[in-house]
């Protein structure tokens, strides 16, 4: 399949299938695609070359601007979808989607997370087949989001349905996808089991949602030589390429009496461990010690050489990873 946006082509060789009741988690920057690739799996857009074979019942689909019906109510959108046929389940989907105070209520009157409920809502009420969900999450507020959480999951599986749900956050990759679907926004892109992405990204894309460690670009000078600081280099490459690399947060410890590679302890990460900064650079590191302000100089072990990622997480040809 070939996808492109006016001259730019945003994914391009892409071939993937997705099972009955299988879920696809699909990532990426923004501009890489995503929302124009759900489009086209949808039967909305038609793909610039080869083809898109889907199931004859159409999807329960999430439309990332939401796409509501101005002039129907909360409760009618359902009602639309269902064809009036089960009143039981749309009353259900009222009640999951903490729609029932609003049913009557036009979607001009709703909040941003109202109308992401409501679509998601819309989404389900025909019991679909297979389901596209363009972030799910987005705009709603955290209570609201830990509940998608739990209930997103399980409408998808009592359907039985096969799923593609575009994710923002590492702890959600697992969740929403057995596998996941990274686009670069460059053409290239990688596909491969969800375990696999979280334990080591392939990918630049990857790297920065997995917040596991640090990505560390650097480019390539005369010599073909890339300083990555914290005395690490890599060399024999183009001068002038950008090389981008992951350091686990794992591979950088803070050391006892400020041995190693001296840097500032700048504060706690979400994650776990700690933000520091070497040679000017913020890197993330394994452990949280107590008693250190930001500011205060720690020294750091660091136990591997950055690993060198590619937009598809596959190294060009004749260069190994």
């Amino acid at each position: 399949m070939l996808l492109r946006a006016g001259a730019v082509t945003l994914v391009s060789e892409l071939s993937f299938a997705v099972a009955e009741g299988e879920s696809l988690a699909l990532v990426g920057p923004n501009g890489s695609g995503k929302s124009t690739l759900l489009a086209a799996v949808a039967g909305l857009l038609r793909p610039d070359a080869g083809s898109i074979r889907r199931p004859d019942a159409p999807p329960g689909m999430l439309f990332q601007d939401g796409a509501l019906w101005p002039h129907l109510s909360v409760e009618g959108h359902l009602a639309f979808v269902d064809r009036g046929a089960d009143p039981a389940w749309r009353q259900r989907l009222l009640d999951e989607f903490a729609l029932q105070p609003l049913r009557a209520r036009k979607p001009a009157s709703l909040s941003g997370g109202e109308r992401v409920r409501l679509g998601l809502a819309r989404a389900f009420a025909g019991r679909p087949r297979w389901v596209l969900l363009d972030e799910p999450l987005a705009h709603v507020d955290a209570a609201a989001a830990d509940r998608l959480r739990a209930l997103l999951p399980a409408l998808i599986a009592e359907l039985g349905a096969a799923s593609i749900v575009v994710v923002h956050e590492a702890g959600d990759l697992a969740l929403f996808g057995a596998r996941v679907l990274c686009l670069s926004g460059e053409g290239p892109w990688w596909l491969g089991e969800t375990g696999a992405a979280l334990a080591e990204p392939p990918t630049p894309a990857l790297a920065a949602l997995s917040r596991a460690g640090t990505l560390i670009s650097g480019v390539a000078d005369p010599a073909g030589r890339v300083e990555l600081g914290l005395g690490l280099a890599l060399s024999g490459r183009t001068p002038g390429e950008t090389v981008t690399t992951f350091l686990p947060a794992a591979s950088v410890t803070l050391q006892a009496n400020g041995a190693g590679l001296g840097g500032t302890w700048v504060g706690p990460d979400p994650q776990g461990g700690s933000w520091v900064r070497v040679d000017g650079r913020l890197l993330r590191c394994a452990g949280r010690p107590t008693g250190l302000k930001p500011g205060d100089p720690v020294g750091l072990a660091v136990a591997a050489t950055p690993r060198e990622l590619h937009a598809s997480g596959r190294p060009p040809a004749g260069r190994s990873p």
